[in-house]
């Protein structure tokens, strides 16, 4: 099955749609002169804008990987909603990185001598050039695909002709050294390159990308992965990620099987490291005093994180990441498990990323004791995190609905419209989900239409037309309607959503509570409300708020839980104690972020 084009579902709830809004009114707003002063300076512009903070400051090493993922949102909100403010936006960056590149096609906000500096020492006293020209070059990708800016199309054709260039001059065993980040927190990521640039090669065809592309597939990663040896242990995860993507996005493009078969076994090995949220990463398990290893950013031992409720846990990078895998598994598969990978990671990891008042992004996303979310601010942080999460929303309404020539798969619960162009149908789904569990979808049909509509049969407790039974057919764990439909037909459902638990992985006494596939947050630090199993949970936590979903300790109805995305200033705590005795350490601290994690703490 295939995902429907991002301007073709239109959100309409009040958590995911907001969150969205608060966005893309954020990329409105944003001063351009602002963004784009480091580049200016770094090409020789005069720039008198107020310089950017944090990750985009003049003197950090990362300045400028935030412009690609700014670019790559607008033209996304651009494109699906038809805003031509936000198409004009897109177009004016372009033309300043126009102004900005050189004639050899670099094009960044730190100076050409840091690539030299990369390729020459063996310390890489640099901050991960690659990753930065990754988010250019992905933002130009978008911004011709999106809303067809041919002058991004040369830019980036440019930037990667000249990557090209550098790495033809170099020996094998140097552009093994420049490309093998797995050190813990690796000076040399270089992120999703290789992904953008298969994406390059489907555009222009030019052998030379295509050529550069497979560079950045990494036998020591990929290689081994094919093996079936699990090599993540210790490994950042955000830097292998998006080589699982590129190694993806090859085997769509040259059916190598071995890269099918690396990916496959990657999956594998990374459930084994995943929270309830349906994300990773944490400590690694190789401990150095005073480093980010020590709380965030890394996967330690397979089924095992028993330590890992550091306060630095779930990089929101991993969450957009890892959608974008599972999503290309269910194209490969149709399989079911990659559906509910998705619904997980959706509410659990991609929304509860994103703030409810600002749209913007937390760095970690940590569940254990007493617990706080900190945000992104608006212009002094701009994390990795603060730049997948501005992306992530603006193409949040994916993967909710997907389709084939007369079918149509609903994955997610939430108030949206799709336009089936292809059937010439449009479909409204009306739900308030999870506070209510029915959801009714309204057909908009010029003449009958037959056509199969596919739900997950484990999220279905009951299905109508018309308020009228219908016959069902189950089929690999879901249930399809096959029907022919009039103008204002209305099927009906029903949801099935259950209380259960989720334990950590390595550790059965602690554990995190599920209500269907959302991840619930006890309020506050946490109190021990005795131990509870799937069978005697209902009778420990009771339904207390119809109008948005809270469940409280029947015997003690100050305690409480409410959906983990819903906690915005409140501490929470996600697992808690299914033993009285505590045999875990995980009372929530702050873990660093900026460069204060990728350094010795004094």
């Amino acid at each position: 099955m295939e995902q429907f084009k991002m301007n073709e579902v239109k959100l309409g709830d009040k958590y995911f749609r907001s969150r969205r809004e608060l966005v893309k009114q954020y990329i409105k707003e944003f001063d351009i002169n602002r963004l784009m002063h480091t580049l200016r300076k770094n090409a020789g512009i005069e720039s008198t804008a107020v310089p950017l903070g944090g990750w985009e400051a003049e003197d950090c090493s990362l300045r400028g990987h935030f412009v690609g993922h700014f670019l790559s949102a607008c033209s996304q909100f651009a494109f699906s909603d038809g805003d031509d403010e936000l198409k004009e936006k897109a177009n004016v960056i372009v033309d300043i990185f126009e102004e900005c590149a050189k004639p050899n096609g670099y094009l960044s906000a730190f100076e050409e001598n840091v690539m030299d500096t990369l390729e020459l020492e063996e310390d890489r006293n640099v901050w991960a050039p690659y990753y930065t020209l990754h988010k250019i070059l992905q933002g130009l990708v978008d911004a011709y695909e999106f809303i067809g800016n041919e002058k991004a199309l040369k830019l980036v054709e440019n930037l990667a002709n000249y990557i090209y260039n550098r790495f033809s001059k170099l020996s094998y065993w140097k552009i093994d050294n420049i490309l093998r980040p797995v050190r813990l927190n690796p000076k040399n990521e270089f992120g999703g390159i290789g992904d953008v640039l298969y994406s390059i090669y489907e555009i222009n065809k030019d052998e030379k990308i295509l050529e550069l592309a497979k560079l950045f597939d990494r036998e020591y990663f990929t290689g081994n992965l094919e093996k079936g040896l699990d090599l993540l242990d210790n490994l950042h995860a955000n830097t292998h990620l998006p080589m699982i993507t590129a190694a993806m996005h090859r085997y769509n493009i040259t059916k190598e099987e071995r890269f099918k078969t690396a990916v496959e076994n990657f999956y594998e090995f990374l459930l084994g490291r995943t929270f309830a949220n349906g994300s990773s990463s944490s400590k690694a398990s190789l401990f150095i005093e005073g480093r980010c290893s020590q709380k965030a950013e890394h996967w330690g031992k397979y089924s095992d994180l028993t330590d890992k409720l550091t306060g630095g846990e779930s990089e929101s990078c991993c969450s957009h990441n890892t959608e974008k895998i599972a999503e290309d598994f269910f194209k490969w598969t149709n399989d079911i498990k990659y559906l509910d990978h998705i619904e997980i990671l959706k509410y659990n990891s991609v929304l509860n990323s994103a703030s409810s008042k600002t749209g913007l992004s937390q760095y970690h996303q940590p569940m254990g004791t007493g617990a706080k979310k900190i945000f992104s601010t608006l212009y002094e942080t701009f994390w990795c995190c603060t730049g997948s999460g501005i992306e992530a929303m603006s193409e949040v309404q994916k993967n909710i609905y997907f389709k084939d020539k007369d079918s149509l798969l609903i994955n997610l619960f939430v108030e949206s419209k799709v336009n089936w162009i292809e059937k010439n149908m449009t479909i409204t789904q009306h739900t308030d989900y999870p506070n209510s569990l029915k959801a009714s979808f309204t057909i908009t049909a010029e003449r009958p239409k037959f056509c199969k509509f596919i739900f997950k049969e484990h999220n279905v407790k009951k299905i109508s037309i018309n308020d009228k039974s219908v016959e069902i057919i189950k089929k690999d764990g879901f249930i399809i309607i096959e029907y022919t439909f009039n103008n204002n037909d209305i099927i009906n459902v029903e949801i099935e959503a259950k209380l259960h638990l989720v334990p950590l992985l390595g550790c059965d006494g602690v554990v995190a509570i599920m209500y269907g596939p959302i991840l619930l947050a006890e309020l506050g630090s946490e109190e021990y409300i005795g131990e509870i199993n799937n069978e005697n949970i209902n009778l420990v936590l009771s339904k207390t708020n119809d109008e948005e979903l809270t469940f409280s300790v029947i015997n003690n109805s100050s305690i409480k839980f409410i959906p983990l995305f819903r906690v915005e200033d409140e501490k929470y705590t996600v697992y808690i104690n299914n033993k009285k005795i505590r045999n875990i350490k995980r009372n929530f601290s702050k873990a660093e972020d900026g460069s204060g994690a990728y350094v010795i703490q004094s």
